[in-house]
């Protein structure tokens, strides 16, 4: 069993309270006769972005080094913390196809690598033409990584827009379409002054997205510790419900939702808060339809193994659990990547489900090669695969 020990609260995993008021004010988006959505993950790529970090150099390396087989990387990595040939020269170690990863400097406050939720939004219409969105970001600790978005637009030379709406990737889903799917508890906790209309006016205005879905809540394993224990002296251990951890699009009509084995039930009544959550989410979607008007099918995904963990507030022992999930995965143009947890040792159960895993993804993705990184580290700190990578968008 892992064990940590939280001096404060407001690590990543801990963001939300205390935000000011949103700026009333928002960039004007020009008004494009041609439609432009923002793009999925599933939609061809130019690279996948990562952002270096010695701290997590094992899995950051094993992914880039399996990506750039294939697959194009852009590898950002902050001058005030790494070298260029450090880092490629642990890359080399991994036969990393070095030819296909690009990188690419920059200087801000701090080393963060969860760049699926600071990173740029993209958009883009039927004639190819790219925008990004830049959100505020809404993490005290790297306060300095609201600017990567433009900056990284402007080094790139790429048009972007600056909303004053609290977003991140990892909160949101799109199906490249205009249906959005989102979470009310996060959204409004990073967006305490607005209401859900005045939200989804300025998804629709600045991101332009047409259709929206809300789910009520997140897995428990990625609620806010600050709630405290979920049951007994358990506590979750997340962002306060990012959707990336139990729910994506596969294709524009088809959404992977996450299910709890009932095995899994009589091991651990802690399954039962996960299965009652997921289960909502599964109404809620069995109802909604796209943008077209059309239902979506659903297929379900194994939860991941519950991993529990030591550690202390304020020098008060709990247990927590970090947020594990297999559909926190990523896609390139030639893989899919996703978590694995079994290890030498651990019960049999866990490789079942990793194997039941890789044998869905590799139904629903049939044209990808599915690729398997144990991210549990990650998972410790509060994410996983999805958030420490975002794609670059191929122009059509």
């Amino acid at each position: 069993m892992h064990s940590f020990s939280f001096t404060w609260l407001f690590k990543r995993v801990i963001i939300f309270f205390g935000i000011l008021a949103i700026a009333q004010s928002c960039v004007e988006p020009i008004q494009d006769p041609v439609p432009s959505f923002s793009n999925a993950d599933f939609d061809p790529q130019e690279a996948t972005m990562v952002c270096w970090n010695f701290q997590y150099q094992e899995i950051i390396g094993s992914l880039v080094a399996g990506i750039s087989q294939k697959d194009n990387i852009i590898l950002f990595y902050n001058e005030n913390y790494h070298q260029k040939k450090q880092i490629e020269a642990l890359l080399s170690q991994k036969n990393t196809n070095l030819k296909n990863v690009e990188f690419f400097p920059f200087k801000l406050k701090g080393d963060n690598i969860w760049i699926r939720d600071f990173g740029p939004a993209f958009t883009q219409n039927q004639k190819g033409e790219i925008e990004t969105v830049a959100f505020e970001y809404p993490h005290h600790e790297f306060t300095d990584y609201k600017n990567f978005a433009p900056f990284f637009s402007s080094k790139m030379k790429i048009p972007f827009y600056k909303s004053a709406l609290f977003s991140v990737g990892g909160g949101r889903e799109v199906n490249g379409k205009g249906t959005i799917i989102l979470i009310e508890g996060f959204e409004k906790i990073i967006n305490p002054h607005l209401t859900k209309e005045q939200i989804e006016a300025e998804y629709r205005k600045i991101f332009h997205q047409t259709n929206f879905i809300w789910l009520k809540k997140g897995i428990p394993q990625d609620d806010f510790l600050g709630y405290g224990p979920i049951v007994d002296d358990i506590y979750g251990f997340g962002t306060n419900w990012h959707v990336d951890e139990f729910c994506r699009f596969a294709n524009p009509k088809t959404i992977l939702l996450a299910q709890v084995d009932p095995k899994d039930m009589k091991r651990d009544n802690f399954y039962k808060i996960i299965h009652e959550r997921l289960e909502e989410n599964f109404k809620i979607l069995s109802k909604a339809r796209d943008q077209d008007g059309k239902p979506f099918t659903i297929i379900r995904v194994p939860q991941a193994p519950v991993i529990y963990a030591n550690g202390k507030i304020d020098s008060k022992p709990i247990v927590y659990t970090p947020v594990t999930s297999y559909l926190n995965f990523i896609l390139t143009n030639n893989y899919v990547v996703i978590p694995a947890y079994y290890q030498k040792g651990d019960p049999e159960y866990i490789r079942r489900k990793d194997q039941e895993a890789r044998k869905i993804f590799a139904s629903v993705f049939n044209t990808r090669e599915v690729k398997s990184i144990n991210s549990s580290e990650l998972n410790y700190k509060g994410g996983g695969l999805h958030c420490i990578t975002l794609p670059k968008p191929k122009k059509r």
